[in-house]
């Protein structure tokens, strides 16, 4: 995927969401979180995500028809 300079690097639920559409639902999020595979900060009550984990861990997902 790439990296646009001028996007942002966090955001909320929502945000990630329309970045990634259909990557996965929040409990899935929240799963890939505790499991240190994506990563987020508390910020004034709001979870705020890393975008570039998500982007991270999709990029080093295999490719659909190959092997793990």
């Amino acid at each position: 995927m790439h990296q646009d300079n001028t996007a942002p690097r966090w955001g909320d639920f929502k945000a990630l969401q329309a970045r990634f559409p259909g990557a996965f639902a929040r409990t899935k999020a929240y799963e890939l979180l505790a499991q240190g595979k994506l990563r987020a900060k508390k910020f004034g009550g709001r979870t705020l995500w890393d975008f570039a984990s998500v982007e991270a861990l999709i990029e080093g997902s295999p490719d659909f028809g190959k092997a793990a």
